[in-house]
């Protein structure tokens, strides 16, 4: 691919995803910000699955479009300086969109930010296919009323979010009823900084998918760093690293 031809707008032009050349990757550019890895039943396919969202992660902290719309966010929502963990709720709020079941018949779909068209649904992946979005992209479709994202997506995006808002985030990979010894959903864990009144200075989950408050989540199998410097860890979160992620 030529120099003036990278498939994604800067910062993540030319990426690898996290795959290297062995893999069908098949990207699409402009603000579609999309890739689309077909795995052919590696066993692999997670940890690959993995590299991908903290590669995205890293590429997109600084993204000034993902760090606008926390502050619109933010404002929207008339928070003080310096409530941390206000933040982190409004962003995962954001990011449970209106389409699930605790949502009245007439609230369903209903934006959740002004100038919004539209509120976060879950879709599923294209059948046989691990498809990607671009942090920007998953917010951009929520904006027109196009939302379409699995956990993956909406996982990399809210993390994106809250680590553009000064948050650390690690994927928390959970048992959801799915074989045993398999990977079968993704969450994510988040920290405030000052010790707040619910959590403290602990880690504590954040479910996008579904409904559920701060700190509820199915058993948890293992932490991923996203984007986390060292000194944020405790041994309690270290343990639960797998090594080939630490």
């Amino acid at each position: 691919m030529g120099e003036g031809l990278a498939a994604f707008s800067n910062p993540i032009a030319r990426a690898r995803w996290g795959a290297n050349e062995a893999y069908d990757v098949s990207t699409s550019g402009g603000v579609q910000q999309q890739a689309r890895f077909t795995f052919n039943g590696d066993p692999r396919a997670f940890e690959r699955t993995i590299r991908i969202l903290q590669e995205m992660a890293s590429k997109y902290v600084a993204d000034p479009e993902v760090i606008q719309f926390t502050r619109r966010l933010f404002n929207k929502k008339k928070l003080r300086n310096h409530d941390e963990l206000g933040e982190i709720q409004a962003i995962v709020s954001y990011f449970q969109g209106t389409h699930h079941n605790n949502v009245s018949n007439e609230e369903v779909g209903k934006p959740l930010l002004y100038g919004d068209q539209g509120s976060y649904r879950y879709q599923k992946d294209p059948y046989s296919v691990e498809y990607f979005q671009s942090p920007p992209k998953v917010i951009r479709d929520i904006q027109a009323g196009e939302s379409g994202a699995d956990c993956d997506d909406i996982a990399a995006a809210c993390a994106c979010a809250l680590n553009a808002a000064g948050y650390p985030s690690m994927l928390l990979i959970v048992d959801a009823g799915g074989p045993k010894g398999a990977y079968s959903h993704v969450m994510l864990a988040t920290k405030t900084f000052s010790p707040n009144p619910m959590f403290g200075h602990d880690w504590f989950p954040v479910e996008l998918i579904h409904p559920f408050e701060l700190g509820k989540s199915v058993r948890i199998s293992s932490y991923i760093p996203l984007l986390v410097e060292n000194y944020d860890l405790t041994p309690k979160e270290n343990r639960l690293i797998p090594k080939e992620f630490r």
